[in-house]
């Protein structure tokens, strides 16, 4: 109820402050549900990238979020459920396959957490698996902007062009290990950043100073093209 209320209003608003154009919707097919995979590195990233999902977008988020009673209700009102990122969690693992089987999307960040570069840290396997056990597309997303609208340690969101682009959906081969699917995945998302990056859109900060510099000269270094 309150996910279907403040997506048209988030999309209005996300529209109109950051300009915000939406490429590949080809590849995303309005009548089944998928595993969403995409680069990360800002808050706003699961946020926009579900405002921009033809369904619902079931997000896996840190349990530490859930601590917190008034956000652990409002992040499930919103359709997110929490995982361990220390170790395998269990309790997630059924969750997400629970919602991929009665037709949901669920939305991951293989990197774990907010990065400076693509790949930065370990590729994690749960999308792969997921898609193997399940028999649900992999549809890979990246998200260009966000790094430079709220950068790792700001709070204030600056007017800065977003773009979403989707590539092809995946399916896992035959005899696919969740190892070797991680990979292809992998090599999707950074063809469609290559691509992005190639027409002149900003994903990644171009120095790490970007995730904390002050207010004013970040202001100054918004792209407004």
């Amino acid at each position: 109820m309150l996910y279907a209320l403040l997506k048209p209003i988030a999309v209005a608003l996300i529209k109109l402050y950051h300009r915000l154009e939406v490429f590949g919707r080809e590849h995303v097919d309005r009548r089944t549900h998928h595993i969403v995979v995409g680069n990360h590195v800002s808050n706003l990233d699961p946020i926009y990238i579900a405002a921009f999902y033809p369904r619902k977008l079931h997000f896996m988020a840190k349990r530490e979020l859930f601590q917190y009673p008034i956000l652990r209700r409002l992040l499930r009102s919103l359709g997110a459920f929490p995982v361990d990122r220390a170790g395998r969690d269990l309790s997630a693992v059924r969750a997400a396959l629970r919602l991929l089987q009665d037709g949901r999307s669920i939305g991951l960040f293989p990197e774990g957490t907010r990065t400076r570069s693509f790949a930065e840290r370990a590729f994690k396997e749960g999308a792969a698996y997921f898609s193997i056990k399940s028999g649900v597309p992999v549809l890979p997303v990246v998200i260009f902007g966000t790094a430079q609208a709220m950068p790792k340690g700001r709070r204030m969101i600056l007017p800065a062009k977003v773009r979403i682009a989707y590539g092809p959906p995946l399916m896992p081969e035959e005899g696919d290990t969740p190892e070797a699917f991680a990979e292809r995945i992998k090599a999707a998302l950074k063809t469609l950043l290559d691509d992005g990056t190639a027409r002149g859109w900003k994903s990644y900060p171009e120095d790490p100073a970007d995730q904390g510099a002050a207010g004013g000269r970040r202001a100054r270094d918004v792209e407004r093209i």
